[in-house]
């Protein structure tokens, strides 16, 4: 991993990091808010030499001190100094008290600062002026004597200790700010760790390293609420159509040479939504022009016939066992030429009647019949069906699931394919996170707002316009020299007795899409232009001076349609 995906990593789990930082912090501050308070009381002493009268004395004298400030310390917390101070409280002993009595000397100072820990701050002032005053008099006792009697060495109190305000611990503050630095060490240690350890496919990044040469066709993004199943023709502005559109663009020019006409779609595992990506892929195929079959070869979980609403009683395993011919069985879906084929009966024994020779005859003729051909096959780990199919058709689509595969699987999906020599095409990415504004591309976004706009003119929706019926004609296109049929009706659109269908609001009628051409003019297609939606009549005096040019009209004769009135056109 870079220095960039580690960051990737503690931006995408901020709130793991903190939450650990947090509870970190708010443990260490119920252990100091459930620890007794205790007090420190300081007493500090001076040792000094009583003898020497030269100078030379005096810094030897000094020298030796020194040496026996470190022992001095030491005697603090033995029973020669305590047991004294013990029986003088009468409530303790020596031993206890050497638990609360330390002692310790600045560097390079004749000082000693005994100091006392206790609950009561009071109590604490006490041990330590007794400590403070039991130390003299032991140092006194043990040091040597001098020529003339006296002792040679002297402790003076010269700090006593004072009851002391506040509290010297625990110290909140310093406790809190320990645990949830703890806490937020801890917590990105943690966070790391989980991100190497964790194989999960979850960027295109990922599939890089297990991609074996196959690119990347596109990312699905995840849907953050419960949205079409076939975004491409219920949803056709969304992020997910444009997202599955970009792949069938992508997917048409991988191998311009040879391009794939079937195609097998399939993923390592379950639940990485082949399905949902093999129907919206034959759906996008089907609103570029195309004759697609989708073919439901998921003989153990079917679920295409599901999603789509159609019936599923009978279907693939029908014609795979003679009891019909394909072409009874396909169903038509969505507005396109997109046949599906479900799987119908569930059959005992599925890998042999995929691997039967009328499979093969079923692929060859759905090939021969359709442009392009996508089969939904099961995953690849659990069953070889998917490297079967694989076999006969001319490339393989790899679904794979964010968060859903990890790259062992994957890696082992990719061998299964590479032991049968299937062509891998590319990878599609299955509930991408989402980058960028949420459904947002080229200035239009699917996200609806909560409230209207209440300024007049700010809305981005108009009001239908309202013609006259009789105002439209149709005339040739400039330059072509072409003229209109004798009615003067654009061939393949029909009369609005009551204006203008789809510009006013109104609906064609129902037979506006079977109405005869006109002599001469080639056969309508099989779908309805777009421009029967717009049906009237194209005959009349006053017509308005715009120019449009209905879309799907024969090339013969190319129209448009003058609005606006003679005296218009004429000016």
């Amino acid at each position: 991993m870079e220095l960039v995906e580690y960051a990737n990593v503690l931006r995408r789990r901020w709130a793991v990091i903190v939450s650990v930082a947090l509870a970190g912090a708010l443990a260490a501050f119920g252990w100091a808010w459930s620890t007794p308070p205790s007090y420190t009381a300081t007493a500090k002493v001076y040792v000094s030499l009583n003898t020497g009268e030269s100078t030379s004395d005096l810094l030897q004298g000094s020298t030796y001190v020194k040496n026996l400030i470190e022992s001095y310390a030491a005697l603090t917390d033995m029973p020669v100094v305590l047991d004294p101070v013990a029986a003088e409280l009468g409530d303790v002993t020596g031993r206890q008290l050497a638990k609360a009595v330390t002692a310790d000397s600045p560097l390079n100072t004749s000082i000693i600062e005994i100091k006392v820990e206790d609950g009561d701050p009071e109590r604490s002032a006490l041990i330590a002026n007794a400590v403070a005053d039991q130390l003299s008099s032991t140092v006194v006792d043990l040091s040597p004597e001098t020529p003339g009697g006296g002792q040679a060495i002297a402790v003076t109190v010269v700090s006593s200790a004072e009851v002391p305000q506040y509290p010297s611990a625990p110290r909140t503050r310093l406790l809190t700010a320990a645990g949830g630095a703890a806490g937020l060490a801890l917590s990105v240690v943690l966070v790391l760790l989980w991100a190497v350890l964790d194989t999960r496919i979850r960027s295109a990044s990922d599939l890089e390293l297990v991609s074996e040469g196959a690119g990347l066709l596109g990312s699905i993004p995840v849907a953050k609420r419960k949205l079409a199943r076939v975004p491409a023709t219920q949803d056709p502005l969304s992020t997910r159509a444009e997202a599955y559109r970009r792949v069938q663009t992508n997917l048409s020019f991988v191998d311009a040479t040879t391009p794939a006409r079937v195609l097998v779609v399939t993923s390592s595992v379950p639940g990485e939504g082949k399905s949902t990506t093999a129907i919206n892929l034959a759906s996008t195929f089907a609103e570029s022009g195309s004759s697609v079959l989708l073919v439901d070869c998921d003989m153990r979980r079917p679920s295409v016939a599901t999603s789509l609403g159609l019936e599923e009683a009978a279907g693939l395993t029908t014609a795979l066992v003679g009891r019909a011919a394909m072409a009874d069985l396909v169903q038509r879906y969505g507005p396109g030429e997109l046949d599906v084929l479900p799987v119908g009966p569930i059959p005992p024994n599925p890998h042999q009647l995929i691997a039967s020779q009328a499979t093969q005859d079923l692929v060859a003729t759905a090939r021969a019949e359709y442009d392009v051909v996508v089969i939904d096959a099961p995953p690849l780990l659990p069953v070889s069906d998917a490297a079967l199919l694989a076999t006969m058709a001319d490339g393989v689509v790899v679904v794979a699931g964010a968060r859903r595969v990890r790259r062992q699987q994957l890696a082992q999906a990719l061998r299964a394919l590479a032991g049968v020599e299937a062509r891998v095409l590319g990878f599609i990415l299955t509930f991408a996170p989402r980058s960028g504004p949420d459904g947002t591309y080229y200035g239009y976004s699917t996200r609806r707002r909560r409230w209207p706009r209440l300024l007049p003119g700010s809305s981005r929706q108009h009001a239908p316009l309202s013609l006259p019926t009789g105002a439209i004609r149709a005339v040739p296109a400039p330059g072509t020299g072409a003229a209109a049929p004798a009615s003067g009706r654009a061939p393949g659109v029909v009369p609005g007795p009551g204006g203008i269908p789809g510009v006013d609001g109104r609906r064609p009628p129902a037979d506006a899409g079977n109405a005869a051409p006109a002599s001469g003019a080639p056969p309508a297609p099989r779908t309805a232009p777009p421009a029967q939606a717009v049906a009237a009549d194209l005959t009349g005096p006053n017509a308005p001076t715009l120019r449009l040019k209905p879309a799907g009209m024969p090339p013969a004769i190319p129209p448009v349609i003058e609005l606006g009135t003679a005296d218009e056109r004429a000016g």
